[in-house]
């Protein structure tokens, strides 16, 4: 495998122009942490907080971080045996749109994240699940951001009456499982942790599907 390395505008590969961009490829090959010298807060929320780092770079050099520390999340597909979802419409004053999303929350200080799907999608839809599984957890914006996002996929429901917070407004909505996959590809559903877990759980139902068609001993593929 061929490794291409960009420093100062200079692409390096195995031939190096000198000593110094040797010394810099080798580092980039191994290790590109940051070394925070200092981190002043700027700003403390409800949500998240705010701080800027000062760093200093493999190189040697300095610069600033400005960084969003975020507590996590939670969000759940719930799937209905006949493959129907459950969404919540709630407008986002950021965006300023109503935005279609799956059942989400922050973690609460010391709050396991499966504790915090199942608890956001009593509240917002008012459905239980007897069973749920970890699709991923992933970094919505690492650029700026510590926020990890847990996506759980929970099924065999079980249907009562939401519990909303004060203050919070939003409407539910049911979307058949192909139906949200051509809403995700025409772009009609925008946020990130709903298309990932949509794909995930059309991901997940194929696999199951076909598991299920191959008989024990057999390959999936006929040889």
């Amino acid at each position: 495998m061929q490794i291409l390395i960009y420093t100062r505008g200079l692409k390096i590969i195995d031939n190096v122009v000198n000593e110094e961009d040797k010394i810099m490829s080798e580092k980039l090959q191994t290790d590109f942490t940051e070394k925070i010298i200092a981190s002043e807060s700027m700003f403390e929320g409800r949500v998240f907080d705010v701080r800027v780092a000062e760093v200093e770079l493999i190189d040697g050099s300095e610069s600033l971080r400005e960084i969003v520390d975020h507590n996590g999340g939670a969000c759940v597909v719930a799937l209905d045996s006949d493959q129907t979802i459950y969404f919540v419409e709630q407008y986002r004053i950021s965006v300023d749109e109503a935005i279609l999303e799956i059942p989400a929350g922050k973690i609460e200080v010391g709050e396991k994240h499966l504790i915090c799907a199942q608890r956001e999608l009593k509240e917002e839809i008012g459905i239980t699940a007897k069973r749920w599984e970890l699709l991923t957890k992933f970094y919505p914006t690492p650029g700026y951001c510590s926020e990890v996002i847990h996506v759980f996929l929970a099924r065999d429901l079980t249907y009562g009456r939401p519990n909303l917070d004060p203050g919070e407004f939003l409407r539910v909505k049911e979307y058949k499982l192909d139906q949200a996959l051509k809403m995700v590809i025409n772009n009609q559903i925008k946020d990130s942790k709903t298309m990932l877990g949509i794909l995930l759980t059309v991901q997940k139902i194929r696999e199951e599907v076909l598991a299920e068609s191959v008989e024990p001993g057999d390959d999936a593929y006929g040889e």
